[in-house]
């Protein structure tokens, strides 16, 4: 009889050790997410988050140091960071922005599947992170009373159960409350925003549209959220960006599910965009393909090929191969092949601690 008591002595002192370990709260400044260092890690998640009172009573969150101790417990911190981002992030009612509709509940499941893989936990751990320093700060409103509850001995309650997904009138009226989206639009595939990202209601085609590689809708979400303040808001939709964007957050995804690295990343070019709407000195030049001089080997280093819409041909054709430019006045610049960097590290990433399907 003395075994089996000390044995639960011992498990409850464990258990009273993880509640009391230290807890931390996100760092006042986000970082670039290192994707491929993120994804050889242990474990994506971070450390649980803990609640606790301010002095005043009000509710404050941050995290645990500690790691999970198994697979399970790392299931339930992402499970915990998607229900956060259902009750504050995703869109799913209609909204003032005509742009922004809600997500279905097909897209709703995309994205928890994708938030329970590696990947996924990566990015919603940061997107997390931002909801614990609204909270922090008193921008978000919640359940007041049942967490004084808690305090008074009753249960534990999740931050996902104490949230309501709405600002408090402080967080109202901030300039610094910038809460990230996550919401639908008209249309196929996806897009970003350094504060939101966006999914199409057409769904995503099952090859890109000019080198036909199979599409894994997971690298793609991750993909996006490299776009946005957790990678580099700064690289969407110009030549260099892009090539980088697929090399640090698109490709460890693909190659992570079993899908070859894309090579190439085809930038479709809005039709009339001229060179004077961007002020990214690369596809300035090649906007203005037809002028001269015409663009050299050291300016195209990165770039495999031009492929213009030709009023005469419904096929694409090289801009700068066969007739002469004179000869393609009427036609129209639409796709730039920018050639992709090889990944930063030969070895290998280890396979998905908790798999899930697209």
């Amino acid at each position: 009889m003395r075994a089996p008591l000390l044995l639960a002595g011992l498990l409850w002192s464990l258990a009273t050790a993880a509640m009391d370990a230290p807890t931390t709260p996100p760092a006042e400044t986000r970082q670039p997410v290192d994707l491929e260092r993120e994804l050889r890690a242990a474990w994506q998640a971070g450390g649980e988050i803990a609640l606790s009172a301010a002095p005043d009573g009000a509710l404050r969150a941050g995290r645990r140091t500690t790691p999970p101790a198994d697979a399970a417990e790392e299931r339930a911190r992402r499970a915990e960071h998607f229900a956060l981002a259902r009750k504050l992030n995703l869109v799913t009612q209609p909204r003032v922005v005509p742009f922004a509709l809600p997500l279905s509940e097909a897209q709703i499941e995309l994205l928890e599947r994708f938030a329970l893989t590696d990947a996924g936990a990566v990015w919603f751990r940061e997107v997390a992170d931002d909801t614990l320093r609204l909270l922090n700060k008193g921008y978000l409103e919640y359940d007041a009373a049942r967490w004084r509850a808690h305090l008074d001995s009753g249960p534990r309650p999740r931050l996902s159960e104490l949230i309501s997904g709405r600002l408090s009138e402080a967080g109202q009226f901030a300039q610094d409350a910038a809460v990230f989206r996550i919401y639908a639009y008209e249309g196929a595939g996806s897009m970003a925003a350094a504060a939101s990202v966006r999914m199409g209601n057409s769904g995503f085609r099952c090859q890109f549209q000019i080198s036909g590689e199979a599409v894994d809708p997971f690298a793609i979400l991750s993909h996006e959220f490299g776009h946005s303040r957790y990678g580099d808001p700064w690289s969407a939709g110009l030549p260099l960006g892009e090539a980088r964007t697929v090399a640090r957050y698109e490709n460890p995804v693909r190659m992570r599910n079993g899908y070859p690295p894309r090579l190439v990343y085809y930038l479709r070019i809005a039709p009339g965009r001229t060179a004077a709407s961007t002020k990214d000195p690369l596809l300035a030049r090649l906007l203005a393909w037809r002028e001269a001089p015409a663009p050299n080997a050291a300016e195209l280093a990165p770039v495999q090929g031009l492929y213009c819409e030709c009023p005469e041909a419904p096929t694409l054709r090289d801009c700068l191969a066969g007739p002469s430019v004179a000869a393609l006045q009427d036609c129209e610049l639409r796709w730039v092949a920018v050639r992709v960097a090889e990944p930063e590290s030969d070895d290998p990433l280890p396979p998905t601690s908790l798999p899930t399907t697209p």
